[in-house]
Parts: C-alpha cells; structure tokens; sequence
C-alpha cells in the first residue's frame, strides 16, 4: 500500500513569491533550502542531533519557516494538515518511511523529537524526516523528493491527482 504526505503551496501572485508546479518541476522536486542531495542530508540530521539543536531547529522552522533555518520542508500526514486549500496541492510517496529509534544515530533519545527513515541505517536511507512533538501530523522532511514521487492536484472539480512529471515545464 502507498503512503503519502501533503503540502500545498501558492503561486506567484500580486508581487508576493511562489511557485508554479513547473518551477517545483523544474527544481527537481522538493528539498530542504540547506539540502542539495542526500549525502547533505543525512550530515545536516547527524549535525542537529551531535550538536543537541535539533528540536531547537525543528521548532524554529515550524514557526518561522525561512531560508536561515531551512533543515526541512513541511508537509502534513493528512491533507488538512498540509493546506489543502492552496492553490497547488501535492502528495508524494512516503512508502516504507518508518518511525525507528534514536539509536540509529548512537543517540538513547533526542528530546522533543521522532526520527522516521526509509531503512534502519542512516547511510542507507532515502527516506529521512521528523516531527517535532508540538506538531505530531507536521511531518519534517529532511531529505530531497525527486518529481517521481510527486503528484500534483490543481483546484478542479472532481478532485484528480496527476504525476507531476506529467505536467507542462515552464
């Protein structure tokens, strides 16, 4: 069985910045702002942790989300949870990433926080997220989500979900 997050977003629109689904296309997909592949990744979630900020950061993001603290990307684990309202809509695959425990990273606890991985070592996940206790349905992903996982869902009636490979670059 597949599993998804969300996360909505707006286009540009009245001067104020956003993205079109050909631009997220283009960027190959979603990515954290501090992230430019897994290798980064997975040094940023082994950084956070070694260095105790990782609850410090997750929350910083939750509640500001800017480029200075861009670890992760949002996303919800259902779709009020991730703006279903927005203008643009997505899912992407989250099939096999699982809650696993800190000892993955030679940790017994990181306070405040869950670690969820797509396999049970570091190194070989593709899959690398987290939730910061104060938003248990905000699923904070770590790692880049290529345009293969992704589809795409504009405000139509009936609503119809579509690979976003499949639709028009810019």
């Amino acid at each position: 069985m597949t599993t998804y997050a969300y996360r909505g977003e707006e286009g540009p629109s009245g001067g104020k910045p956003g993205r079109t689904p050909g631009e997220v296309k283009l960027a190959g997909g979603f990515r954290p702002w501090k992230s430019d592949g897994l290798a980064t990744s997975r040094a940023n979630l082994r950084y956070l942790v070694d260095n105790g900020k990782l609850a410090v950061e997750a929350e910083r993001w939750c509640i500001d989300k800017n480029r200075e603290n861009g670890w992760f990307f949002s996303s919800g684990l259902d779709e009020e949870t991730a703006y279903d309202t927005a203008q643009y809509f997505y899912r992407f695959d989250t099939t096999g990433l699982v809650q696993h425990s800190w000892e993955v990273l030679g940790k017994k606890d990181v306070p405040k926080m869950k670690l969820f991985l797509d396999s049970n070592d570091l190194d070989m996940a593709s899959k690398i997220a987290v939730i910061w206790f104060a938003r248990p349905k905000e699923l904070l992903v770590m790692s880049p989500v290529g345009v293969n996982l992704i589809d795409l869902r504009i405000k139509v009636k009936p609503p119809v979900w579509q690979p976003l490979k499949d639709f028009p670059s810019p």
